[in-house]
């Protein structure tokens, strides 16, 4: 087993015993038990009571993953120590939230409270730069801005445990805006040029040129554009791998089924192939969209030029 499977299952007593029995790992141990068999806590280079705020999230993880405290459990007492520290004895979770928020935001920093994947965990950063890019997509060049956030201090859970090597790379805001943590990225990558940007643009030409479309058309259109742009051989067998018909709500596993099918015929092992291919189908499918939503929209004005 590699220790990444530790800090996925939440499991900081195996990787801890796993760092002592593997010599690779005897720097990195001393700071594992000053924390989690210490109870040393991390200070940030933060005011006080910014502070004393991440050491409560901190004794939640100690909690959590180190001491088998049922997560409900340790959630609760964390909920009910923010609103001793803040004074704030018979608050709502919203309203403690919005509290919190406008703390950290009143000494010079943004916050996003709430869960990932299950856990409690703030992100915490000093600076939201908005950054427009030019992205070309097959009907031509749509504008999409991202928010590279820099000057991190936390991270939720997953970076907490790992020191940084795991965690979040972003998310998507309300009104579809992408996140972008700057540390999480190289921004002449791949990744981010085909998988975030190319994606996310071709996701706003359809949802203004198709109003009402699925969560499976939206997936399967963008796949293709990422196909068709990428130079990785083993992104389609990435697809493939999640391909289920049976999830009706998984609008991700969907669109990978239907590429299964539409790439049946393909000779998977040529770049060239696989690149043509996922053109052609997406060709294809925006004469079905048309059909389907109204051809008038996909000759909006809003079409990217």
């Amino acid at each position: 087993m590699q220790i990444s499977q530790f800090f996925v299952n939440g499991d900081m007593k195996g990787a801890i015993a796993y760092m002592r029995d593997h010599e690779e790992f005897k720097d990195m141990l001393p700071a594992y038990v000053a924390i989690f068999e210490n109870c040393e806590y991390r200070r940030y280079e933060i005011p006080d009571i910014l502070n004393d705020i991440l050491r409560l999230y901190q004794i939640y993880y100690r909690d959590t993953f180190y001491c088998g405290l049922p997560e409900a459990e340790a959630a609760d007492k964390l909920l009910q120590q923010l609103k001793a520290l803040l004074n704030m004895p018979d608050a709502e979770e919203a309203h403690l939230t919005e509290k919190l928020q406008s703390i950290f935001e009143s000494n010079g920093y943004h916050a996003l409270f709430g869960k990932t994947q299950g856990y409690y965990g703030p992100y915490v950063w000093k600076d939201t730069v908005p950054s427009v890019y030019s992205v070309e997509l097959p009907d031509g060049t749509a504008e999409y801005t991202v928010n590279i956030l820099k000057g991190f201090v936390f991270r939720s859970w997953m970076d907490y445990l790992t020191f940084g090597r795991f965690g979040t790379g972003g998310w998507a805001s309300p009104d579809g805006t992408i996140n972008c943590i700057e540390q999480a990225y190289d921004f002449d990558s791949e990744r981010f040029l085909v998988s975030l940007l190319k994606h996310e643009a071709q996701h706003t030409v359809d949802m203004r040129q198709f109003p009402g479309i699925a969560s499976e058309e939206l997936e399967y259109r963008a796949k293709l554009v990422e196909l068709h742009y990428s130079r990785n051989l083993g992104l389609l067998q990435e697809f493939l791998s999640i391909a289920d018909e049976s999830k009706s709500n998984d609008g991700h596993a969907l669109a990978s089924a239907r590429l299964k099918r539409g790439f049946a015929e393909t000779d998977q092992t040529k770049l060239s192939s696989i690149q043509t291919r996922s053109l052609e189908l997406f060709r294809a499918h925006t004469k079905e969209m048309e059909e389907k939503y109204g051809k008038q929209a996909a000759e909006s004005n809003d079409r990217p030029r």
